[in-house]
């Protein structure tokens, strides 16, 4: 039997971390950039994209499924 020491790392992408982010919400919902980073930020500890480049993603993905969205991660 092999046993494996770590589990393999996968990094997600931007988009993909977003998507997970914005996954909890449904159309309708308004949702906050600023917690929305927060999570990003949480679920991809490696993401490198700048937050002006995140919020971009979330504010496409959240208008694709019709959510609103309150910019507040300025803010800070």
């Amino acid at each position: 039997m092999n046993v494996v020491a770590k589990a393999p790392v996968v990094d997600l992408t931007a988009q993909e971390l977003v998507s997970s982010a914005l996954s909890k919400f449904r159309a309708g919902d308004t949702i906050s950039t600023r917690a929305t980073l927060d999570a990003i930020h949480r679920i991809g500890p490696a993401c490198e994209d700048s937050d002006d480049h995140l919020v971009e993603l979330i504010v496409m993905t959240a208008i694709g499924r019709t959510m609103g969205v309150v910019f507040d991660h300025r803010s800070r």
